[in-house]
């Protein structure tokens, strides 16, 4: 383990952003949020959350400790884009984000991947069993279907599906395979996650999948 340069945050070797201040970890003359913050909802973005997600991943592996990631979607985005104008849509992804954030743990970290097609998010859960990952998903889906958006017009009663990934206890002797390419990991995990949440989408909307 290491520690961030600027906040003394305790982090995996190799980490190339701490989870903690966002500043990166190789060049200190950088903003510290400069290039991983999404500039819309204020959140993590995806290229922090792939750097992120990979770390967890090695260290999870290597030490034999549980992690979970979610992605969620939101329901009927077709319909919410053509019925709200970009002001409109923004503050209501903004919405979702900071509903997201009281939802999960602090140790939890929530970051905004796209807006191309159906918004997604994608929630990162350090020390989180798959049984685990799906009380964290209920908990998103109750939460943001019994809120009232104030910024989503007529929109004011929304629902998500998540899909969840997880890498679950390792048994003693595979803790090689956590020197595997941080980057080829973090895209298994999150696919994974992907392809879980388009299982559970196809039973319906406000569905979980893992």
């Amino acid at each position: 383990m290491s520690t961030c340069w600027y906040c003394n945050s305790e982090l995996p070797d190799g980490s190339q952003y701490c989870h903690s201040c966002g500043h990166s970890q190789t060049d200190r003359s950088s903003s510290p949020l400069f290039g991983v913050v999404d500039p819309v909802t204020g959140i993590w973005n995806s290229k922090f959350i792939n750097a992120l997600v990979g770390q967890e991943a090695n260290r999870a592996v290597r030490y034999r400790r549980p992690l979970s990631v979610l992605v969620v979607e939101l329901d009927h985005a077709e319909h919410v884009h053509k019925e709200l104008g970009q002001i409109q849509l923004e503050g209501l992804l903004r919405e979702i984000s900071e509903r997201l954030g009281h939802a999960v743990r602090d140790t939890d970290t929530v970051a905004f991947l796209d807006a191309e097609g159906p918004p997604h998010f994608a929630i990162v859960l350090p020390e989180t069993n798959e049984q685990g990952a799906t009380l964290a998903a209920d908990k998103i889906r109750r939460g943001i279907a019994s809120h009232d958006f104030s910024t989503g017009g007529n929109w004011q009663r929304i629902t998500v599906s998540c899909g969840a990934a997880t890498i679950g206890l390792l048994p003693p002797g595979e803790e090689e395979a956590g020197l595997m390419n941080r980057r080829e990991y973090t895209g298994n995990l999150l696919r994974e996650a992907y392809h879980a949440l388009e299982a559970g989408r196809s039973a319906g909307t406000n569905r979980g999948g893992k």
